[in-house]
């Protein structure tokens, strides 16, 4: 599969090399041991009643889209000196559309997230051993850590939950059409230790 950078279509070793980051299709885990520990503890809220019946319906709904690591018809383009690159739609999107999942390394949420300052991690709902949650560090990830921030969003980011784990995907909350920027709104959170944003 080829995807496009400034409408040039790049094979994904042409965009790794590129943008310079390693291209992660599914969530994939630091080590054996915290995948099962993550998975373990997954369980343990599941069988406590504390998975939403919304994260399992949606996991089990968009089950073969997330197996097979699914995105649109996407390209990564530069948007401006403050922003970055961004992904943008290639094929138009209708609302409630599943659009992708954002994938990294799925990690302890250690000083690596501020040390230097990671703008990739986002947060993944199931605590370690001392109460803090593991993160999603999408610095090894697919297209989504493009997706930049708005205060209009057209996506939403929503944790839903199959098969023992977590995923972190993204729902259109309005057509899309062909060209638009894709954007979800960070949070104030992401923010308190960040430059004011660039609204698009």
């Amino acid at each position: 599969m080829r995807y496009c950078l400034e409408k040039i279509p790049y094979t994904i070793e042409e965009l790794e090399a590129e943008l310079k980051f390693t291209y992660v299709a599914q969530i994939a885990f630091e080590t054996p041991e915290d995948k099962e520990e993550i998975r373990e503890r997954g369980m343990q809220k599941w069988k406590k009643g504390d998975v939403s019946v919304e994260a399992q319906e949606l996991g089990q709904k968009f089950k073969e889209k997330i197996e097979a690591a699914y995105i649109p018809k996407v390209s990564v383009r530069w948007v401006s000196e403050a922003v970055g690159y961004g992904l943008f739609a290639e094929e138009d999107i209708e609302t409630g559309s599943y659009v992708g999942e954002y994938t990294g390394i799925v990690r302890k949420n250690d000083r690596r997230y501020i040390e230097p300052l990671n703008n990739y991690c986002y947060e993944y709902p199931v605590p370690d051993y001392i109460g803090r949650s593991f993160v999603i560090d999408a610095t090894q990830g697919c297209l989504t850590r493009f997706i930049n921030h708005s205060s209009k969003p057209n996506l939403k980011p929503i944790h839903v939950f199959c098969d023992g784990f977590y995923h972190l995907i993204f729902l259109a909350i309005e057509d899309v059409k062909k060209g638009s920027p894709l954007a979800f709104n960070y949070g104030k959170n992401y923010w308190y230790v960040r430059e004011p944003p660039v609204d698009l």
